[in-house]
């Protein structure tokens, strides 16, 4: 079970960098269909491309966490937040499940990485409290903080 515990929590890692990767150009390219369509739908007129922005940039931030040992949580928890988003935005809004007529391909990976940042939260909820009794006990970041 600890071998598990050791490796998986990398395997979904690495196809959460690959979904996040993948699409990453199309966050930081003008034109997005997805974030016009969210910006019309919402009346947000920053919502293209700064919301666009702004999500790339976290799902990159979480590429990057998911392979620091000691911040790897954090990945998952962010991935978690980002896709939860997604999720709701495919559902509830103008989107819908299959924007593309892909066969829904965009989001069924928006619930594999869902998924998948759960599983990582949960392998890894042990380095939660230590990773928070570190950060406030770090001199600098106390400063910081107040």
């Amino acid at each position: 079970m600890s071998t598990i515990k050791k490796i998986l929590p990398y395997l979904l890692a690495v196809f959460i960098a690959y979904v996040f990767l993948r699409y990453l150009p199309f966050k930081f390219a003008s034109g997005s269909h997805l974030f016009q369509v969210l910006e019309d739908w919402s009346g947000l007129a920053w919502f293209e491309p700064h919301g666009r922005y702004l999500t790339g940039g976290a799902e990159l931030l979480a590429c990057i966490l998911l392979f620091i040992p000691r911040l790897q949580s954090l990945g998952g928890l962010l991935s978690l937040a980002l896709m939860t988003g997604a999720i709701f935005f495919h559902v509830f809004t103008p989107l819908g499940i299959d924007p593309y007529n892909d066969g829904g391909k965009l989001f069924t990976q928006a619930v594999g990485v869902w998924f998948s940042g759960l599983i990582i939260i949960f392998l890894r909820r042990d380095e939660y409290f230590p990773l928070l009794k570190s950060l406030l006990s770090d001199p600098k970041f106390s400063k910081e903080m107040m």
